[in-house]
């Protein structure tokens, strides 16, 4: 549909003008940046607010790709959709719209709802922070879950734009189990699975870069274990290990400065200092 400018792609059970007029006020309120700014709205229909996203035009170098490809918030939009369709979780999307003059992308956004559950490093911390917050056994079965969802993702033919700790959240559910839903999607792509790819792989070192709570190398052994499931004991199994160790020490100094010399243990061992959330570039 259209709002003045705006082209929208609205959820029309839970669109409505005022929630519009609140979404466009909130954003003409915001100055130009270069990175994405996200703003809690009060939603009348819903009893938490909704978090809008805001996409602003990029450099001049980009101008030409943005007359040519959707904004992010489209693709963050037909991705949360794609993820849904195979039984993923993502954040439910109300609307997603694009501002364009002469088709130059001006401004876009995202307004979904809030998911239940903390990001990753906020579980952790919260059930494995210490060695008597929780029996070892538990957390090993949540770290399986996790792996076997991922590999689930990957086998699907998708490949997360930025999969850091802090763009998955993790819910507890009534039996027990844990519900993983993946955040930010503007650069999730799925690909047919009959096209060879190893970008999945990108995602095994965004998940690992990080140092978290209750996590140490054991775990990361056990982790990649389930993922890779009966492939586990192969020779190439072996062979990404190594290599995913050497691309986690190149990223942790890229990324974070952290001197990589010591060993892979010590490197990633917690100290217990807060994460600090950031947009990790592409490996």
């Amino acid at each position: 549909m259209r709002g003045g400018d705006w082209t929208l792609w609205v959820a029309p059970d839970k669109w409505s003008d005022a929630l519009w007029e609140s979404v466009r006020q909130t954003i003409e309120r915001q100055s130009p940046a270069k990175h994405p700014r996200t703003e809690l709205i009060a939603c009348a229909d819903f009893s938490d607010a909704c978090y809008l996203k805001i996409f602003f035009s990029g450099p001049r170098s980009s101008a030409l790709k943005d007359r040519l490809r959707q904004s992010k918030a489209r693709r963050a939009l037909l991705a949360s959709a794609a993820l849904a369709g195979q039984s993923f979780r993502a954040p439910v999307t109300l609307a997603a719209g694009e501002k364009r003059s002469g088709g130059a992308l001006q401004c876009a956004f995202l307004l979904t709802l809030p998911v239940p559950g903390v990001s990753l490093p906020e579980f952790l911390a919260q059930c494995y922070g210490s060695r008597r917050s929780a029996a070892a056994a538990h957390k090993h079965a949540a770290l399986r879950q996790l792996a076997r969802e991922l590999r689930r993702f990957h086998d699907a033919g998708f490949v997360h734009g930025d999969l850091v700790p802090t763009n998955l959240f993790v819910a507890r559910r009534d039996d027990d189990q844990l519900s993983f839903y993946f955040m930010d999607n503007d650069r999730t792509r799925r690909f047919p699975r009959s096209l060879p790819q190893s970008l999945w792989k990108r995602n095994l070192v965004q998940l690992n870069r990080m140092p978290m709570p209750g996590i140490y190398l054991q775990d990361r052994l056990r982790f990649l274990k389930a993922y890779l499931g009966a492939r586990a004991d192969l020779p190439a199994s072996v062979a990404l290990a190594r290599w995913l160790e050497h691309k986690t020490r190149q990223r942790r100094w890229e990324c974070d400065r952290v001197e990589n010399s010591a060993s892979f243990r010590a490197l990633m061992r917690w100290n217990g200092n807060a994460i600090v959330e950031q947009a990790v570039s592409g490996i």
